[in-house]
C-alpha cells in the first residue's frame, strides 16, 4: 500500500519554525555577546526545524519504483509518478539548501564585530531560508493534494486470489460485489457511480478471495479512456486471477447489447491468460435461453453459482501464477 505522510503548507511550516525561534532565550556577558549567541541559536533552530520536517516528509514517502505494478500504475493515474518524484526531490533540495545557508550565516555571525552587523546577518538568514521554503510552496501543496487522492486506493493484497468485476457502467457491478462479498461499494441508478477501485472479501473452502469492483469501462481505445476507466484496466491487468464480465441484456444500463458484446470481446482478447466468466445480470427483469450464467444481484438469484465458478477459476489461476514464480 502507498501512503504519503501528512504535510504542512509552506506558511504552516514557517509558522511552526518561527514559533520555535521565538522561544529561544540565550544570554551572554554583554549585549553584543548576547545578540551573537541568540542569533546563532535562532538561525540554528530555524534551519533545523525546516530541514528536519522536509527531510522527514521525503524519507517517510515510500519509493514509487518499489511498488507492486498495480499501485505503481494507480499512483501514476491519480497523481503522476514523475510529478510526485519531482515534488519529493524539491523538498530534499530545500532541506539541504536551508541547512547550508544556516551554517554559512552562523559562521558569519560568529565573525561579526558589531551588534548591528549581527542583527543584519540574522535577518538575512531568516529571509533567505523563508524564501527557499516559499519556493517549495507548490510542491508542498501538490503533496497535500496527492495524499488526499491516494487515500482512494484500496488495501489490496496481490497474493490473494482475486476476482475482478468488469463491464459497462450501470450494469450492476457494484451490486454484484455487495452480493458476492463483504464489499460495500456505493450503488446508485446512474452511470459511473463507482469512481475508484473498491474491495470486498469472501471465504470459500478455507481460502480467502478478494472481489474488486471496478469503474465502468466504455468500448473505446485506451488513449481515449479517462482516469476512472484506466483504474479499471490497471486492476484487470495486474490483479485479476479471474474476470467476471457483467452484461445487461435488458439495456436498462443505457448501453446497447452490441456495444457490451464488443467490449467483452476486447477484454477477452486483451487478457487472454486470465479466466473470463461472462455473466448476464438482471435476470429478475429478463430471463432467456443463454449458454451464459444468469443472475440477479438484486434478488440474489444465481449469485452463489457465479461466486463458485469465479472462485474455482481464480484459485486455479492463482496456483498457476504461483508455480510459474517458483520455477523462475
Amino acid at each position: 500500500m502507498f501512503r504519503l505522510p501528512s504535510v504542512m503548507t509552506s506558511d504552516e511550516l514557517l509558522d511552526k519554525a518561527f514559533k520555535r525561534v521565538s522561544k529561544v532565550s540565550v544570554r551572554g556577558r554583554d549585549k553584543k555577546e548576547t545578540a551573537k549567541r541568540s542569533s546563532i541559536k535562532k538561525i540554528e533552530v530555524l534551519k533545523s526545524v525546516i530541514a528536519s520536517d522536509l527531510t522527514r516528509y521525503q524519507k517517510k514517502s515510500p519509493s514509487v519504483d518499489n511498488l507492486h505494478p498495480f499501485y505503481f500504475e494507480i499512483v501514476d493515474i491519480l497523481v503522476g509518478r514523475d510529478d510526485l518524484k519531482r515534488s519529493l526531490g524539491a523538498l530534499k533540495w530545500c532541506a539541504e539548501k536551508s541547512s547550508e545557508i544556516g551554517r554559512t550565516y552562523i559562521k558569519s555571525v560568529r565573525r561579526a564585530r558589531s551588534h548591528a552587523e549581527i542583527e543584519t546577518l540574522r535577518k538575512e538568514a531568516f529571509g533567505r531560508i523563508s524564501s527557499l521554503v516559499k519556493q517549495t510552496s507548490s510542491n508542498l501543496d501538490f503533496l497535500i493534494e496527492a495524499k488526499k487522492r491516494l487515500r482512494r486506493m484500496p488495501s489490496i493484497d496481490p497474493e490473494v486470489p482475486t476476482i475482478v468485476i468488469a463491464g459497462y457502467p450501470n450494469v450492476g457491478k457494484s451490486l454484484i460485489v455487495r452480493a458476492m462479498s463483504s464489499g460495500k461499494p456505493r450503488v446508485e441508478n446512474y452511470p459511473f457511480t463507482t469512481k475508484k477501485v473498491s474491495l470486498g472479501h469472501f471465504d470459500k473452502d478455507r481460502t480467502r478471495f478478494q472481489v474488486i469492483d471496478t469503474p465502468g469501462l466504455l468500448d473505446r481505445e485506451m488513449a481515449e479512456r479517462n482516469e476512472i476507466e484506466r483504474q479499471a484496466i490497471a486492476a484487470l491487468r495486474f490483479l485479476a486471477h479471474a474476470i467476471v464480465f457483467v452484461l445487461d441484456m435488458t439495456e436498462t444500463c443505457g448501453y446497447e447489447v452490441a456495444k457490451q458484446e464488443n467490449l467483452l470481446r476486447d477484454v477477452s482478447e486483451q487478457f487472454q491468460d486470465i479466466p473470463l466468466l461472462a455473466v448476464e445480470n438482471k435476470s429478475d427483469l429478463m430471463k432467456r435461453d443463454s449458454p451464459r450464467l444468469q443472475m440477479s444481484a438484486l434478488t440474489g438469484d444465481g449469485v452463489e453459482e457465479v461466486r463458485r465458478v469465479a472462485a474455482e477459476a481464480a484459485m486455479s489461476r492463482a496456483l498457476e501464477v504461483a508455480r510459474a514464480q517458483e520455477s523462475r
